[in-house]
């Protein structure tokens, strides 16, 4: 091959060449599903921006991987059935469950339980779960599709067999319901309250002190495994540089952060 036809086909290689090392060149984009949840993620009011500890925990894992990451807001019944089916890259609030690594990869665990939230005058009649439980009238509210420790979740059942469970779509919409008193109670993480009035008369109970509900950012096996393997190295720079207790506390306040703790994942 001379002339004019091995000049185009060097041009064409050149021009492959050039393309594969400029696709190689750019940056990673990955989608991440985040919970509308208090303290943990808040999407953008019109004209604003998104916060909350997933928000900033996102800024500092892309910083340090390499990566652009998207936060796509949705609710806890397809949280994990969008990893699974390919609608998103990494999910977070992730429920740790051991047959769920078969389709991805914790990047870290935080462990904490769940607490009840009454009003303060409701927490005075039922200071207990049998006297709440003795009040067929009252209404726990829950979110839909949610995990939570074993100990709660068995109260959860035995409430919902009593027709006494009100599901909501996310945390914002129960904290909603049970300020309108449409709920009696509500089943949710400390932080929460930070979420309600700073006077509001509510009180919290820690009926379930036995669970330990691990929860914890997941990338699915789709990620190629080199892009994983980036964003495990970040991860872990975040967890032992103490970054993600040190965020955690800055969103959540210092009361709540000390009953919760980043754990590495699982062997």
């Amino acid at each position: 091959m001379t002339g004019p036809r091995l000049a185009r086909r060097t041009l064409v290689l050149a021009l492959g060449g050039w393309l594969g090392l400029a696709r190689a060149a750019e940056t990673p984009h990955l989608r991440v599903t985040v919970l509308p949840y208090p303290g943990y993620y808040r999407p953008a009011s019109p004209g604003g921006t998104s916060t909350g500890l997933d928000v900033d925990i996102a800024a500092e894992l892309a910083r340090r991987s390499g990566c652009e990451l998207e936060l796509l807001p949705t609710n806890p019944s397809r949280l994990w059935s969008d990893l699974r089916s390919g609608a998103t890259d990494l999910t977070a609030g992730a429920s740790y469950l051991p047959e769920r690594r078969a389709e991805a990869e914790f990047l870290w665990l935080l462990q904490g339980r769940e607490v009840v939230l009454l009003r303060s005058t409701q927490a005075l009649a039922t200071p207990s779960r049998a006297a709440f439980d003795a009040q067929p009238e009252l209404l726990l509210g829950v979110t839909r599709g949610g995990r939570r420790g074993s100990a709660a979740q068995a109260w959860v059942d035995a409430l919902r067999q009593q027709g006494r469970v009100s599901e909501g779509a996310d945390m914002l919409a129960l904290l909603r319901a049970f300020q309108a008193g449409r709920v009696a109670a509500v089943l949710l993480f400390p932080s929460a309250v930070n979420e309600l009035p700073e006077l509001a008369d509510w009180s919290l109970q820690d009926w379930f002190t036995q669970d330990r509900f691990q929860a914890g950012w997941a990338v699915s096996k789709a990620v190629p495994e080199a892009l994983r393997q980036r964003l495990h190295q970040a991860a872990r720079s975040l967890r032992e540089d103490g970054t993600l207790q040190r965020l955690l506390r800055l969103h959540l306040g210092e009361a709540v952060a000390r009953h919760q703790e980043f754990l590495p994942t699982p062997p």
